[in-house]
């Protein structure tokens, strides 16, 4: 007898984990006299709507994120007690709470679990595009290339604009890609402000300028990553 009391007690006293609220309306045991205590797992209650407006009184607990709740005094003989509970990560949840002359209750809502999606073929093609754009931008600008990069030393003259100098320093040859690094002097008697815009033409991936602004005389690297061309 002290065991089959010691297990009432303890199913008494248990918290209710409810699973699929945010799916369907999922059912739940109350106190009709007692505070009871409503969180979600691993996240927190942001808001929670009565279906009938005063059946609850309520009691937020910031810190933890969950909510005390209890029913309103005159409504003590009230049939179930429908809730809507929403959480930081905007997912809603339903419940048909049944009010029992029981101690307070503690109910655990569990979240959806999340759901992993592989990336597509297209995905992983584009992310490795980039990564080849961005290794290949790195590897003329601070660090030494650790693939098969052809580099090739070319030192032409670029004409651009009649305030500047532009020199063709090098070219890089990586795959699909080529990588082109000049260097820019103001020959021009003021200052020159540069954005990496200003050398943007079809087919460049991206662009970076050293040094914005040059005063007369001054000089920047400047770099460049282009697709390549089908005769290169």
């Amino acid at each position: 007898m002290l065991l089959c009391a010691l297990l009432v007690s303890f199913e008494v006293n248990a918290s209710q984990v409810i699973e699929h609220a945010e799916q369907q309306h999922q059912q739940a045991t109350m106190s009709a006299h007692e505070q009871n205590r409503l969180a979600i797992e691993g996240r927190r209650i942001t808001h929670v709507v009565p279906s009938q407006k005063g059946v609850i009184t309520v009691v937020k607990d910031e810190a933890q994120g969950a909510l005390y709740f209890a029913l309103a005094q005159d409504k003590a003989n009230h049939g179930t007690v429908t809730l809507f509970v929403s959480d930081n990560q905007g997912v809603t949840y339903k419940l048909i709470l049944t009010p029992r002359p029981v101690a307070g209750e503690e109910i655990i809502l569990r979240p959806p679990a999340k759901q992993y999606t592989a990336p597509s073929s297209r995905n992983q093609h584009a992310l490795a595009y980039q990564r080849r754009i961005k290794d290949l931008m790195l590897g003329m600008t601070d660090e030494p290339f650790q693939d098969k990069t052809n580099t090739t030393s070319i030192n032409k003259v670029v004409p651009l604009w009649k305030e500047s100098h532009l020199v063709l320093l090098t070219r890089y040859s990586a795959q699909e890609l080529i990588g082109e690094k000049y260097q820019l002097t103001n020959i021009s008697p003021s200052a020159m402000t540069l954005v990496e815009q200003e050398f943007y033409r079809p087919g460049v991936q991206a662009i970076a300028v050293e040094y914005h602004t040059l005063n007369p005389g001054d000089s920047t690297p400047v770099f460049i990553v282009r697709e390549r061309h089908h005769d290169e």
